[in-house]
């Protein structure tokens, strides 16, 4: 008998875990790029942990109230959690372009805050960098002094 390729695809609930809410995959996303582990979350905003688990995954309503002191705990309007979806960098940049994004140093660091801490999290947010100063350069757009502070901070290890 031959073997063959395979593919299975596994979903969360396949597996017995039950899926993210819109709304919490909003969180999640926004706890990860604050560096928040899910623990330290709840006590920002004075649940357990599991009760914030059951409001991420429908299992319990977020009240206006819960609703609030969750976007105050990450920093967001309260309407950013039940609105439109968390995009990868901020406001409506997503929909302007590279040209945009070239020039908003808080989008860039939005986008280093996603990857790894240790050593190899470094290198990839130093590759990041020249790759946005590479294409900067190819369209002559200039990157501004926040950039290249950016760039030192990386180097440093602060970001």
């Amino acid at each position: 008998m031959g073997t063959g390729n395979l593919s299975v695809e596994l979903s969360s609930s396949t597996l017995g875990f039950p899926s993210l809410t819109e709304l919490g995959k909003r969180v999640e996303m926004l706890r990860i790029r604050r560096a928040l582990s899910k623990q330290t979350l709840a006590r920002r905003v004075g649940i357990s942990r599991q009760q914030l688990w059951r409001v991420m995954t429908g299992k319990s309503e977020l009240t206006s109230s819960l609703g609030a002191r969750l976007a105050d705990a990450l920093g967001v309007p309260p309407a950013e959690l039940v609105g439109s979806p968390v995009t990868v960098y901020a406001g409506t940049e997503r929909n302007r372009g590279l040209e945009s994004y070239l020039s908003n140093a808080n989008a860039i660091i939005q986008t280093l805050a996603t990857l790894p801490v240790d050593d190899g999290g470094r290198s990839l947010k130093r590759a990041f960098l020249n790759a946005i100063e590479d294409l900067a350069i190819a369209r002559a757009r200039p990157l501004g002094s926040a950039f290249f502070d950016l760039r030192r901070r990386v180097v440093a290890g602060e970001l």
